[in-house]
């Protein structure tokens, strides 16, 4: 049993890693990327040039910081938010939490009927006064 146990926290710690890295990898690729556009506008030829360059970098990093906003708005649990809103994480902090009420209940039954078998088993074996 423990086994089984260390398996599957095993595979969740694995899943969770993963994740880890996804994240990090995202987040390395959105900066990769702002990284690109300023390296592209490098050595205007002019003054005017200059200015709509540097206005389109910072409209393009304006734009990559509202689109993380709205990542994060999304991905991470935030009471401001509609609660009718789906949130990624907190669905799934919600989600688990149903799984482990309805585990709990589960077990609750099993001992139930453990106990009551058990005591069936009890008075089958028990001496009977007359």
């Amino acid at each position: 049993m423990y086994l089984q146990e260390q398996f599957f926290k095993d595979q969740i710690k694995i899943i969770h890693e993963s994740r880890d890295a996804k994240e990090e990898s995202f987040e390395r690729l959105q900066q990769e990327e702002r990284d690109k556009v300023k390296q592209s506008y490098v050595n205007p030829s002019n003054g005017e040039e200059k200015k709509y360059r540097s206005a389109e970098i910072d409209n393009f990093i304006k734009s990559q910081e509202k689109e993380m906003e709205e990542f994060v708005e999304e991905r991470d649990i935030d009471g401001d938010r509609d609660p009718e809103t789906d949130m990624l994480i907190k669905a799934h902090e919600d989600n688990k939490t149903a799984m482990k009420w309805r585990h709990w209940e589960e077990e609750v039954e099993l001992e139930k009927d453990f106990d009551a078998k058990l005591t069936q088993l009890m008075e089958k074996y028990s001496p009977h006064c007359a």
